[in-house]
């Protein structure tokens, strides 16, 4: 997603610098026009606005208060833009860090998947102070198509835990209709014609399965290690308010039991749910062959 991005930026004209721990990807963005950075300090002491997109709560706690990271080089005038799906719990800290050493910071996750990124179409949605999205929310539309202030500091990340719980629902279920209608003879292209006009439509059947599950692509660009931590995420939340989700948790435990198998790609799921059914979904050849019986 950061290179994705990245590239959008530098479409649009805007002066873009870099710094990841992983050269190759680094390089491939100074190919494509943007500055390498030394260090997350030296990065943030060169740009007014700095977004971080990195897997996890502690990566970005690291990045941005460890040795050499953003904070040092950040100004009261600088604003750090988290667009990482992270825990709100810890977004909430590293706000209060920062606002303690004068410095600024909005959570502004992303929605979309690579296509979106690709194109500039991605869902944005932000919390923090509203002057503060008001001031970076022409930038964000360089990159986004629908960009949102939801709320105070870690509503950007509640949403987004809230929305990929939903989406990974809908895509696991849609999985476990189809396997289950090949199983009984049915055509998994007419099924999906059907859903698709139907009440049971949702991006998981308008979009990955066509794209990436019915074609046995399964090429999403987002892990299922990184949607099991946003169900981890998003059932934290719950547990946090003392709130009892069943469908969540027993949606997280399917993905939990796929995560076994080391499926790499989210949309293998439906493989999970293939070998729980017995049968192989295949949408090129219009047929499904029988694993076992």
């Amino acid at each position: 997603m950061g290179s994705r991005i990245t590239q959008r930026f530098l479409e649009a004209g805007v002066e873009v610098g870099v710094y990841d721990i992983n050269e190759q990807a680094m390089n491939e963005m100074v190919a494509a026009g943007a500055v390498a950075e030394r260090t997350p300090a030296q990065l943030a002491s060169n740009y007014p606005y700095v977004i971080t997109l990195l897997p996890n709560a502690a990566i970005v706690t690291e990045t941005v208060l460890g040795e050499d990271g953003l904070a040092e080089g950040m100004s009261p005038t600088s604003l750090l833009i988290e667009m990482s799906t992270s825990e709100p719990s810890s977004t909430k800290e590293l706000h209060a860090i920062l606002t303690s050493k004068g410095l600024r910071m909005i959570d502004a996750p992303v929605s979309g998947g690579v296509s979106k990124a690709r194109n500039g179409t991605l869902t944005i949605m932000v919390g923090g102070e509203e002057v503060d999205f008001e001031e970076v929310e022409p930038l964000l539309r360089k990159i986004g198509e629908n960009v949102m202030h939801v709320g105070a500091i870690g509503a950007g990340h509640t949403i987004k835990a809230l929305n990929n719980m939903v989406s990974a629902t809908t895509l696991a279920v849609t999985g476990e209709a189809i396997a289950l209608g090949v199983k009984l003879g049915l055509d998994p292209n007419k099924m999906l014609s059907v859903i698709n006009t139907s009440t049971g439509r949702s991006a998981s059947s308008e979009v990955k399965f066509p794209g990436q599950i019915l074609n046995r692509k399964f090429d999403s660009g987002f892990s299922l290690d990184l949607m099991v931590k946003d169900l981890t995420i998003a059932n934290q939340i719950a547990e946090s308010e003392n709130v009892s989700l069943d469908i969540a948790a027993a949606n997280l435990q399917v993905w939990k039991q796929a995560q076994k198998e080391k499926f790499a790609d989210h949309t293998m799921i439906v493989k999970h749910i293939e070998n729980k059914v017995e049968v192989e979904i295949n949408g090129v050849q219009d047929t499904a062959n029988v694993i076992s019986s």
